[in-house]
């Protein structure tokens, strides 16, 4: 007669679900154990309060002493008096005696100050932006252009390190028309402004510009290009 097991009760089959179950029962354990913390009372230290004393401060005393009032120098009245020496005049002909010799001291003080008011005139002598006639260059600005370009000499240091661009000069133009206070505002250096400078010396002079019909500094700025070829 062959047994036959009952597949119900058969527990060989159930085998690896029963492993699965265990190791995840021992797993979880064991991050329970990792986890778990006993609690710590934590430690407070206590310093001993050290009462200091108390110190009143006391509000000093200002005591107000009285300062005795000085006694006022007494101030002398000084006059000042003009003495005038006469000295002696030796005769130069007996038809004149020194008895009949007068002077007038007071007159001669009174012709020496005058009673009008002495007139001071200022002299405005900054130069104008813009008048009423501007100067003029001789020949017009056509000429001007045409005097710089024939005069001007580019520097060879410029040329040989290839520097262009534009300088630009102010000047004055003064009441004869002559040109004063030349200075750079803007340059580009490797002798440019020098050369700039040295056309603008070589320029006749301008008609004066004039304010009301009367000549006057007028200021002007000139700029000079430098460009290579």
């Amino acid at each position: 007669m062959e047994l036959k097991k009952n597949k119900k009760y058969e527990l060989e089959s159930k085998r690896p679900m029963f492993f699965g179950i265990g190791m995840i029962v021992s797993l979880s354990l064991t991050l329970v154990a990792f986890e778990w913390r006993s609690p710590i009372d934590p430690v407070v230290e206590t310093t001993p309060v050290i009462e200091e004393p108390w110190y009143v401060l006391e509000e000093p005393k200002v005591t107000k002493q009285e300062i005795p009032e000085l006694p006022k120098p007494k101030v002398k009245k000084q006059v000042i008096s003009a003495a005038v020496e006469i000295k002696e005049v030796e005769k130069l002909t007996k038809a004149i005696e020194q008895d009949k010799l007068e002077i007038d001291v007071q007159r001669a003080i009174d012709d020496a100050v005058s009673s009008e008011p002495l007139k001071i005139e200022v002299i405005d002598d900054t130069p104008f932006d813009v008048v009423e006639e501007m100067p003029e260059f001789p020949g017009g600005d056509a000429a001007l252009l045409g005097f710089i370009a024939k005069n001007i000499k580019y520097p060879k240091a410029a040329q040989r390190i290839g520097v262009e661009g534009r300088v630009t000069l102010a000047f004055v133009i003064d009441e004869s028309g002559a040109i004063t206070n030349i200075e750079v505002i803007r340059g580009i250096g490797a002798g440019c402004d020098e050369e700039a400078i040295r056309v603008l010396k070589l320029l006749p002079n301008y008609s004066p510009g004039k304010q009301r019909g009367v000549p006057v500094k007028v200021r002007m700025r000139l700029p000079v290009n430098f460009q290579l070829q």
